[in-house]
């Protein structure tokens, strides 16, 4: 527990001084299908973290929430009163998971010395665009994390992606500094792929030095299937990809998509919803239609084929021929065989794994990753790769909340 004197001071203070904290991450991510909370204790900082995570949880989102972030996810259903008012809500539910994790995991709430909040992009725009003369990038997590700190009487690092973007960075992707601290390995050349709603991939070179380290968001990971399966087929997503297996590529359909501007843009790069929500969507099912691809299941295939191709086009790109290294799958889509075995095959010189084998649950990483983020914080250590979001500078990452 954080010391009884609760002036910003003596709750630092008291935090830097202890050998190991006890730090909660908490992620929800594009899919917006649960939140996931991983409780670690964490030694050190920098180079010298050690981190254990004790467990984790993921607590599913409740429809009405969920309808409310994909609605104003979108620009032509968003309204000021439902995100006020979701900012607020996603702090309580966060809260709700945090308690529900430490109730399963045996521990006081009051024991968590700080929180690191990702919070829930509604909006993303790493790009810059001119207004009153200024060059503006900018992005939106909700989810208050002062709400959150006064709810749970525990501070809060939230707000991880607005200093990059001030400093000329897209703001994403952010794990990419936490892999390297926690999955860098001396020997082997690694990739680390997570396949959520948009799919991204760590690049760690053996013995690596955070210069080295190279990251994007491929595309559309789950997003466009989830969207085709909701639209098509009434069900949230394509379980063991079971729908792709029985259907067929189409060729055109899949030269359509590929097509995409974001697949030929250059690295730093990241995305969302914005390029491959509601939008994409109905182009690709008008597009469908012109092409005569009537067969449902033709066209949830060939949205998983694209994530395929471009997932593995990227990692092909990183990794020069003949060089050794190991792909760790992780995300939701890692339960997907038809994007599995699709991976495996187009990577066939490469070890494709799931990420459990680096001795963290695939589930729990971005949850963990967001637990060392703010302990960088606490430490003042620069959290961003420039070279990964574009930033001018390594600047520090998160603003605090005292509870």
């Amino acid at each position: 527990m954080v010391s009884s004197a609760r002036s910003p001071l003596a709750v630092l203070t008291a935090l830097l001084s202890r050998d190991t904290r006890l730090v909660c991450g908490i992620m929800s991510g594009t899919s917006v299908d649960a939140v996931d909370v991983a409780l670690v204790r964490i030694r050190g900082k920098g180079r010298g973290t050690a981190a254990e995570l004790l467990g984790h949880t993921a607590t599913r989102i409740p429809d009405d929430i969920r309808t409310l972030v994909l609605a104003n996810a979108e620009a032509a259903t968003s309204n000021v009163s439902d995100i006020c008012i979701l900012h607020a809500a996603l702090a309580h539910l966060y809260a709700d998971a945090v308690k529900e994790t430490c109730r399963h995991l045996g521990i006081e709430t009051q024991d968590i010395d700080v929180i690191g909040l990702h919070g829930q992009t509604l909006h993303h725009r790493p790009n810059a665009v001119t207004i009153a003369g200024w060059e503006v990038r900018s992005t939106f997590q909700a989810g208050s994390g002062p709400m959150l700190a006064t709810l749970l009487g525990v501070p809060v690092v939230y707000d991880f992606r607005s200093a990059d973007m001030a400093a000329g960075g897209q703001g994403a992707p952010l794990v990419p500094y936490a892999d390297y601290l926690l999955f860098r390995s001396d020997t082997e050349n690694r990739i680390l792929l997570n396949i959520g709603g948009i799919a991204n991939i760590t690049w760690l070179p053996a013995a690596c030095t955070e210069d080295n380290v190279l990251a994007h968001d491929t595309g559309p990971g789950n997003i466009v299937v989830d969207a085709l399966m909701q639209r098509l087929y009434g069900r949230s997503y394509d379980e063991g990809g079971e729908i792709a297996h029985r259907g067929v590529v189409n060729p055109d359909l899949l030269a359509w998509m590929l097509k995409h501007p974001y697949f030929g843009y250059a690295p730093p790069k990241s995305t969302g919803r914005e390029m491959f929500g509601t939008v994409f969507i109905e182009s690709l099912l008008m597009i469908a239609r012109d092409l005569d691809v009537r067969e449902p299941q033709d066209i949830v295939a060939t949205a998983a084929e694209c994530t395929v191709r471009t997932i593995a086009r990227d990692i092909e790109a990183m990794v020069s021929p003949g060089r050794a290294a190991s792909v760790y799958i992780g995300g939701g889509g890692a339960k997907n065989r038809f994007i599995t075995e699709g991976l495996r095959h187009r990577l066939a010189d490469l070890s494709v794994q799931r990420f459990d084998r680096l001795g963290i649950p695939a589930e729990a990483r971005e949850s963990v990753c967001f637990a060392v983020l703010a302990n960088e914080w606490l430490h003042g250590n620069a959290a961003n790769l420039p070279q990964v979001t574009g930033a001018s500078r390594k600047i520090i990452l998160g603003s605090f909340a005292l509870g």
